[in-house]
């Protein structure tokens, strides 16, 4: 008597069999890997940008893009010391609250944590220095920054809130309260780059405010900066407190394309008042990263949608062949438990596809890298990505895993429907549609499009977090949801076709 174990084992190498005894197939397999790279060069040749040339970002301190604009209001600072405030009020002036507008039909983007009011210790006035902050935001609460990267969330809520910024040594900390009397620690942390002798004050931002419009296959983003006004009081500075220096620290305008004439310099406009105590700022500009929306890895990985489908059809005919040269009968007589069969048909293709999909996506990784880094896509404007990179490693691991989903739906379909033709059209159909039709919706349906679609699958190649501003629809999701998705789909098919399988006749 043969063991389960055992027979199941002998079903596995039956099916490996098949699939590599075929000839055609294993060609359109080894297929998928040339069309997932050649695609992927072919785009990576296609793109460029200047935006290193042009650029609408100053460098932070490890080097990478930024963006650094305030209202700051400060004195000079040696050594230890902290300053607390009470940050009164925060909002818009009231020109800014009546403004309306913007790209017709489009939709208003929300703002990150990086603009608001509050304390900080940076490294002169210069834009892209070395900083810390305790800040109240207008729609995230309170949050401690540094080096326009570190993000640590403090309570949820609007003002008034007390503020408190520390220095000790190397040790920065951040204390918030909404009495004064009763305080919460935020966080604690080092501040690399940040001088002994430093600037200290109270400062206003407000990140622009940006709308978005997709249609026909394509974004357009407009907007304006964001402009805010705060109020301070119980302002108390540790250390011998001397008379208070307003700055504006505005980006430089970037250069204008050839033959353009000079605009000048359009960076922010900032303002400071004081009457007993109480400081009245209004500033604009944005502290924090700015990072360009592309993402490298998925432009690496364009021409997985042309791999997909060579690979929906061999998964397809890997389950039709048989049941077109009656076959199939043979093979439920070897093995009549007919769902052992069909997950020994899943198993085998599976683990082929996964190999297949990592080496192609790895490989167009790496040819296209260079190639990318040579059309503009380069530091400071773009990290430089590397194979080791936990992103990378996810994007690729995931993105195998996706192309995975794919080749068993196809499979369990070509099992639920017979027909060659019919099944692989249909898969393609609902891989293709949904970005078609995706890349013309507006964000909020195009997005639970992608949670609803295979092709939300495709999120699995991002290594950056979602973005609404690309016309590729399923930027606007996690990459594991959209394995999620995708995953979905595999195993309620494969479920559908097993009970099928299980009634109907060979």
């Amino acid at each position: 008597m043969t063991a389960p174990g055992e027979a199941f084992g002998r079903l596995l190498l039956a099916e490996w069999t098949k699939l590599r005894s075929v000839r055609r197939w294993v060609i359109t397999l080894f297929g998928v890997a040339a069309l997932t790279v050649g695609v992927s060069v072919l785009a990576a040749n296609g793109g460029s940008t200047d935006v290193n040339e042009r650029p609408n970002f100053v460098v932070g301190p490890d080097g990478t893009a930024v963006t650094d604009g305030m209202e700051f209001v400060h004195q000079p600072i040696t050594g230890d010391g902290s300053i607390t405030v009470r940050v009164a009020s925060l909002g818009k002036p009231p020109a800014e609250r009546q403004a309306s507008g913007g790209l017709a039909g489009s939709t208003l983007l929300p703002v990150g944590p990086w603009g608001g009011a509050g304390v900080i210790i940076k490294d002169g006035t210069r834009t892209g220095s070395a900083y810390a902050s305790v800040l109240l935001t207008p729609a995230h609460g309170v949050r401690m920054q540094s080096n326009y990267k570190t993000d640590l969330a403090g309570e949820a809520g609007g003002g008034p809130r007390w503020l408190r910024l520390t220095r000790s040594g190397e040790l920065i900390t951040g204390h918030e309260s909404a009495d004064g009397t009763n305080w919460r620690r935020i966080g604690e942390l080092t501040v690399p780059g940040l001088p002994r002798e430093a600037q200290i004050g109270m400062f206003v931002s407000a990140e622009p405010e940006m709308r978005l419009l997709r249609q026909a296959g394509g974004t357009s983003v407009g907007g304006h900066a964001g402009k805010a006004v705060a109020t301070f009081d119980n302002v108390q500075l540790s250390t011998s407190a001397g008379p208070w220096r307003a700055d504006v620290v505005a980006m430089p305008a970037p250069p204008e394309p050839p033959g353009e004439p000079h605009k000048g310099d359009e960076g922010p406009q900032g303002d400071m008042t004081e009457a007993n105590g109480t400081y009245t700022l209004t500033g604009t500009g944005k502290i924090g990263p700015e990072i360009p929306p592309d993402d490298m890895v998925q432009i690496s990985l364009f021409g997985v949608l042309a791999g997909l489908m060579a690979l929906i059809a061999v998964s397809v005919l890997f389950a039709t062949s048989e049941y077109r040269r009656g076959m199939i009968r043979t093979t439920f007589l070897a093995s009549p438990r007919r769902g052992r069969v069909l997950a020994a048909k899943a198993l085998v293709l599976g683990a082929v596809t996964y190999v297949v999909g990592l080496a192609a996506a790895a490989a167009a990784f790496l040819i296209t890298q260079p190639i990318l880094r040579e059309h503009g896509f380069a530091p400071p404007a773009f990290a430089k990505e590397s194979l080791t990179d936990p992103a990378v490693v996810r994007a690729l691991l995931l993105t195998a895993a996706f192309m995975t989903a794919v080749a068993v739906f196809s499979l369990a379909l070509g099992t639920i429907m017979r027909r060659s033709a019919a099944a692989i059209t249909t898969v393609i159909v609902l891989v293709i549609l949904p970005v078609i039709v995706g890349s013309l919706l507006q964000a909020a349906p195009a997005r639970w499009l992608m949670h609803v679609t295979l092709a939300g699958g495709f999120a699995t190649q991002r290594a950056k977090p979602p973005s609404d501003t690309l016309v590729e629809p399923w930027s606007m999701i996690g990459p594991w949801t959209g394995l999620t998705v995708a995953g979905a789909y595999a195993g309620g098919a494969l479920l559908l076709a097993w009970w099928l399988l299980r009634r109907r006749d060979a």
